[in-house]
Order: C-alpha cells, then structure tokens, then sequence
C-alpha cells in the first residue's frame, strides 16, 4: 500500500471528518496519522477549529464585523495593478 504524504493529510481533512471520503482513502489517511506526530497534532487542532466555529453565534462577532468584512471584499475585488 501507498502512503499517503503529509500534504495528502491536509488536503484530505475535511473529506475524512466530513465523512465523504472513500474506505481506502480512509485508511492510507489514518495509517499515516498514526505514524505522523505532525499530521496528529493538525488533525486535532483542525477537529477542534471545526468544533468551535460551530458555536460561533452572530452575538460573538466584534461590532465592526461587517465594516471589516467589506474593506476586505473590496480589496479582494481590486483589479491588479
């Protein structure tokens, strides 16, 4: 078998929480966190993010979110130049 490879990991966090990925995906994906101190220590931080922007309500948003969140569109939105 194949082993997967640390960017493998990170690409396929998601699909693995989520459930969307393949028993085989799964597997090479669990086989490598196991022998991977780093790619365990991304797997928990990354549970824990998705754990915790879950919780997040509109009420614990700073009172400039959405003036930030505008400035930021708009730089994004800025031909290059």
């Amino acid at each position: 078998m194949v082993y997967i490879k640390c960017t493998d990991v990170v690409a396929k966090v998601s699909d693995i929480l989520d459930g969307e990925a393949g028993r085989l995906t799964r597997m090479r994906f669990y086989g490598h966190v196991m022998m991977c101190r780093n790619c365990r220590r991304y797997l928990a931080q990354f549970k824990r993010i998705k754990e915790l922007a879950g919780k997040v309500t509109p009420d614990d948003l700073p009172p400039d979110f959405d003036q930030v969140m505008n400035f930021v569109i708009r730089e994004i939105d800025k031909p290059d130049g």
